[in-house]
């Protein structure tokens, strides 16, 4: 094991080894810490958002102020030069302000963080609801915090004890600290008492991971369930259903999140240096991994209030009622819903048994979030039955999305207990204004859709006809 490894250990189970040696922060001249180069996450912010444009501009490592607007936009926005320019006109009058806050523009809303000199802003499409707006202007201020320079502050420490905080947001900026501080790439997962969920991704981790549900018997559950202390040297914490893309060359190391001595959670992280840490960073990690604990709790008994009745126990993903209310809580009238069947599931379940069945479903249900928008619902409506509701989609763009999981579900390998079985799927897609007035008709032409599917052979997506 790594110095690292040996050091993490020692954090999992409450004891620090060494703390002479250097890892992980690198320095600037004067001997300031320097932070990570921000852009790639500008890339998943306007994903997971489902955002028209990203922008973010901060001092600079040296210190000097980078004044040019590093931003992402998104093909399919299409904004013209007027709105590009509007957002960072508007964004650089926050400079040298502490504000955060929300704007309506023509179009869309525009979303804002400012502190010192630094600022970022997202610009949502029209429609999104209050709870989005709070959800990604909770993002913003976690990465605006966890990008700042100033410190060995730990942003999770800072927030006051009255603050209402989501476990997404607390998630966000968890991971971004402890990769500032240790120089690492960061996932954070909360325990729940149906899952194991992906609530955290530093900037250099892979933001698709994002809500992802943990393999039961993985090694991230294992830790974060109190079943292991830590571990080290793992290939691949969530189990291998569907992975991060990257490559890593240093082991995985899991240590827990704890509140009470309690599990709750756990951090995974893989670093480049064989290092240990010196003693200052030693205790800020461990200061920012003990203010997390109480937080997600408080955190994770509001989200479960809040999405009583509306959850899937087993995937992560909405149930009908919970598809049914993102279906009107956008406020648009346009939108691509789409239907899909696992092929041959009650063979599956007949076959391997019940808890097979499961594990299908939880690959299915990956696969799907993997392959979605940030804005976009997921839905386990019934058995191994899923809807997909994509919020100002056309029809055409719902028919290459389901395509797109279509392949994905068919060549990603799943077995049972070593025993093979290939995956397969039918789509049937339908879109308003494409081939329905009402967003009510959307479920029975998707279905329809669907059962056509099925009759040509399954495995395939079939569309429903464009109003005349």
């Amino acid at each position: 094991m790594s110095g690292l490894g040996w050091w993490l250990l020692g954090v999992g189970v409450g004891a620090v080894g060494v703390l002479g040696w250097r890892w992980g922060r690198r320095t600037a001249p004067g001997g300031r810490s320097e932070v990570p180069a921000p852009e790639p996450v500008l890339r998943w912010l306007a994903r997971s958002a489902g955002a028209l444009g990203a922008w973010m501009s901060t001092a600079g490592r040296s210190g000097d102020l980078e004044r040019r607007w590093r931003r992402e936009l998104p093909v399919e926005a299409r904004l013209d030069s007027g709105v590009i320019s509007a957002v960072e006109a508007r964004l650089t009058t926050l400079r040298g302000q502490e504000a955060s806050g929300a704007e309506r523009l023509d179009a869309g809303t525009l979303l804002y963080a400012a502190a010192g000199e630094s600022v970022v802003g997202v610009l949502l499409p029209p429609g999104a609801g209050p709870e989005r707006l709070r959800e990604v202007g909770d993002d913003l201020v976690a990465l605006l915090e966890s990008l700042s320079t100033a410190a060995p502050e730990s942003p999770i420490s800072t927030a006051g004890e009255g603050m209402v905080e989501s476990v997404g947001s607390i998630g966000l900026r968890l991971a971004y600290q402890l990769e500032r501080v240790l120089h690492a790439e960061v996932i954070v997962a909360l325990s729940t008492p149906s899952a194991v969920r992906v609530i955290g991704t530093s900037s250099r981790a892979d933001r698709r991971l994002l809500d992802m549900v943990a393999q039961p018997g993985s090694p991230i559950f294992q830790v974060a369930r109190g079943e292991v202390t830590s571990l080290t040297s793992i290939a691949d914490p969530l189990g291998g259903i569907v992975h991060d893309r990257r490559s890593h060359l240093a082991p995985a190391i899991i240590v827990p999140i704890r509140h009470a001595a309690e599990p709750i959670g756990a951090v995974v992280i893989w670093g480049d240096d064989d290092g240990a840490p010196i003693a200052p960073v030693i205790a800020e990690v461990q200061e920012a991994l003990r203010n997390a604990g109480p937080r997600l709790v408080r955190a994770r008994v509001l989200e479960e209030e809040g999405n009583a009745g509306i959850s899937d126990s087993l995937t992560g993903l909405r149930n009908a009622r919970g598809l049914t209310e993102a279906l009107h809580r956008h406020g648009s009238s346009q939108g691509t819903m789409i239907h899909a069947d696992l092929d041959k599931f009650r063979l599956l379940n007949e076959q391997f048994g019940a808890q097979a069945g499961d594990a299908a479903l939880v690959h299915f249900a990956r696969v799907i979030h993997d392959q979605i928008r940030g804005g976009d619902t997921g839905a386990r409506v019934d058995g191994g039955a899923f809807a997909i509701w994509l919020p100002g989609a056309s029809l055409m763009f719902g028919a290459r999305v389901a395509e797109r999981i279509r392949i994905r579900l068919g060549t990603t390998p799943w077995d049972w207990q070593g025993r093979s079985w290939p995956l397969s799927a039918s789509f049937g897609v339908a879109g308003a204004p494409d081939s329905t007035r009402s967003l009510d008709s959307l479920g029975a032409q998707a279905g329809a859709a669907l059962a056509e599917a099925k009759r040509q052979g399954r495995d395939r997506v079939e569309v429903a006809r464009p109003v005349g």
